[in-house]
């Protein structure tokens, strides 16, 4: 993940084969009878594969965004707070037998003299959803990275109800009904979701908003839809 054009690969290529297993699987439900005992089972497995492409393309997405400002092979001056506050932790975490008050001491320590060290930024082991991903933990993850998520905050509902909540009762063997245009709604919504997270990260990796100096300039409007 060394150039803008190997990350946008990335990030497209993800997407392509998850939007055309969701669109497939649409098919299906619009195929079958309508209100059927198919169709209604259709739908309820139909919300768990919604959520994993959910889960996973926000983390592959990101994961992808952070190895590449880690190849940058950035100082800790040139990045974004964010990123500067997951290059210290992870070398903190790598101080053996460090107690806390000494890691937090060690910790202000560095960020007061390592302005033009070469950030360590832990880009490796990936994102942590926590396998639960809702609104709040997306938002923070997004913030971490110096991305702004606020043209999807009035989704938190949907991500946190609709998406997250059904997905784990279903998962764990309760009946909830779900009709075609319910799932239909939701196909959707989730797949703008996707392309706000492809968009977001291909914006701010043209724009350098990795860079301490390109974030704090206004951010660009992000379409949700393309």
């Amino acid at each position: 993940m060394r150039t803008i054009a190997e990350l946008q690969d990335s990030l497209d290529s993800d997407l392509a084969w998850r939007r055309s297993e969701l669109h497939s699987y649409l098919g299906s439900v619009r195929r079958s009878s309508q209100d059927s005992v198919t169709q209604r089972s259709l739908c309820r497995a139909g919300v768990p594969l919604l959520y994993a492409h959910w889960e996973g393309y926000a983390k592959h997405a990101l994961s992808v965004y952070i190895q590449f400002v880690g190849r940058r092979r950035l100082t800790y001056r040139e990045l974004h707070p964010g990123f500067v506050a997951l290059g210290i932790e992870a070398e903190a975490d790598a101080q053996v037998g460090f107690s806390a008050t000494r890691k937090m001491i060690w910790k202000a320590h560095t960020l007061l003299t390592k302005d033009d060290d070469r950030a360590t930024i832990p880009w490796r082991k990936g994102v942590d959803t926590q396998s639960n991903l809702n609104s709040n933990r997306f938002f923070e993850l997004f913030a971490l990275v110096g991305l702004d998520a606020s043209p999807i905050q009035l989704k938190s509902r949907l991500i946190d109800y609709e998406l997250l909540r059904v997905r784990n009762e279903i998962a764990h063997g309760q009946y909830l009904s779900v009709d075609s245009t319910a799932y239909e709604e939701l196909h959707q919504e989730v797949l703008t979701i996707l392309n706000f997270v492809r968009n977001s990260i291909s914006t701010a990796t043209e724009n350098g908003a990795y860079r301490r100096a390109a974030a704090s300039s206004s951010p660009k409007v992000i379409d949700l839809h393309t």
